[in-house]
């Protein structure tokens, strides 16, 4: 499960309108979803959410939500990488940006007509540089993740927590580039997502897979950033809450080499617009930024929309 994610804080398990050709009947729904009683009893801030993201499986054609959906229409960076567009150089490239990023999930198997189960998950992060009228507005780099896992419901209640979900799978990132511009990794990651009345609790860990060295730099076989781990970070630990109608997302990445620490914090502050919509503003400090920049320390601020998630 990821809830959040500091390459963009994320909630894992949340819903957006089933997508279909073909309806079942609420009858057929309700046989299919089955609501346990410590989704009835325990008052957990993902309860929820988590009980709308399982009835969505009713629809089989149903794509939820997997980390946020968002768009920041305006950006400020201090240290954009220029070396991710070929039109842009040091000199050109503007710290002003749009972002964005849409991700969703899909089952691919389920347990029993439960929530436990294999999903594929997509998500694309973009960083346009919407306001450089220059070099006519290009991409400065936009990152790609497809990601195969097992998601399990825990259902556990447990001094006060409701452990939500398990998930357990593979990762692969990527900016689908070539040559000096390309960045990728694979990773196999495990996470776990608790939480209670108020707050909600999210911790991720990976292994990175190893690739042999590159001969050159210009070849696609090959290492593309031998060092990522060092700087993008090898855990996360998020942690969300809500004030009255405010509510924070925050998420520390780590690297664990307290020789030469290095990581990251992103900050997410949002307020409800309906329903459906929040206004987002997002604050991002450290490494990984992006793919292109995971190797340079930035610091971004920017002002947005974002889907509901909570």
């Amino acid at each position: 499960m990821n809830l959040l994610k500091c390459n963009g804080l994320a909630l894992v398990l949340i819903m957006i309108s089933p997508l279909g050709v073909a309806q079942e009947d609420e009858q057929t729904v309700q046989d299919r979803v089955q609501t346990t009683p410590s989704q009835i009893a325990s008052p957990g801030i993902l309860n929820s959410r988590m009980k709308a993201d399982t009835e969505s499986l009713g629809n089989r054609f149903s794509i939820t939500q997997h980390y946020q959906n968002y768009i920041l229409p305006i950006t400020y960076v201090t240290n954009p990488n220029s070396a991710g567009n070929q039109d842009l150089t040091p000199e050109n490239v503007d710290n002003k940006e749009a972002k964005f990023q849409l991700s969703v999930k899909l089952p691919l198997y389920l347990q029993d007509d439960s929530a436990n189960g294999m999903y594929l998950g997509f998500t694309v992060t973009s960083f346009w540089q919407l306001y450089n009228s220059e070099v006519s507005k290009p991409f400065r780099e936009t990152n790609y993740q497809p990601e195969i896992f097992y998601q399990r419901k825990a259902d556990i209640s447990l001094l006060g927590y409701d452990f939500n979900a398990l998930q357990l799978g593979f990762n692969h990132m990527s900016n689908g580039q070539s040559g000096d511009r390309s960045r990728s990794w694979n990773r196999i990651f495990a996470s776990v997502l608790f939480s209670d009345y108020d707050n909600v609790y999210y911790l991720k860990a990976w292994y990175r897979i190893p690739e042999d060295e590159k001969v050159d730099e210009f070849d696609t076989a090959g290492d593309d950033n031998p060092d990522i781990t060092d700087y993008y970070g090898r855990m996360e630990l998020g942690y969300g809450t809500r004030i009255g109608d405010f509510k924070v997302l925050a998420l520390l990445r780590n690297n664990l080499n307290f020789g030469n620490n290095r990581g990251s914090i992103q900050l997410d502050l949002t307020y409800p617009l309906t329903d459906r919509y929040d206004i987002l503003l997002q604050y991002f400090n450290g490494y990984g930024d992006s793919l292109i920049d995971y190797n340079r320390s930035q610091e971004r601020i920017g002002l947005g929309f974002q889907l509901t998630f909570l």
